[in-house]
């Protein structure tokens, strides 16, 4: 067991391959300067492994781990990368419903 999913076992905020690809698109336009910085590479190699893989890895798990691991190692997120993760995956979730 990793030591991410041993520190944060509540954290699994991305729940699907759809919320994980949205995550992702997200984490490279918004938040803070250093969030962009460090998150964005992070990112777009995730996206690029996924589609090499052909989703025999699961992006889910590794955007969960990301997120976590940013976590980790700053302590939170912008107030801009929180809203928009969050209003992002909110609408997700409410247009899927209708």
């Amino acid at each position: 067991m990793s030591i991410i999913k041993t520190k944060y076992p509540f954290f699994n905020l991305i729940q699907s391959e759809d919320q994980a690809e949205l995550a992702l698109s997200v984490l490279m336009e918004y938040g803070s300067e250093r969030e962009r910085r460090v998150l964005r590479p992070e990112a777009e190699g995730l996206q690029q492994d996924f589609m090499r893989c052909e989703g025999a890895n699961t992006i889910v798990e590794a955007v969960n781990n990301l997120l976590a691991a940013y976590l980790e190692m700053n302590g939170e997120f912008s107030d801009e990368l929180t809203i928009f993760l969050s209003k992002s995956l909110i609408e997700q979730k409410l247009a899927k419903a209708a």
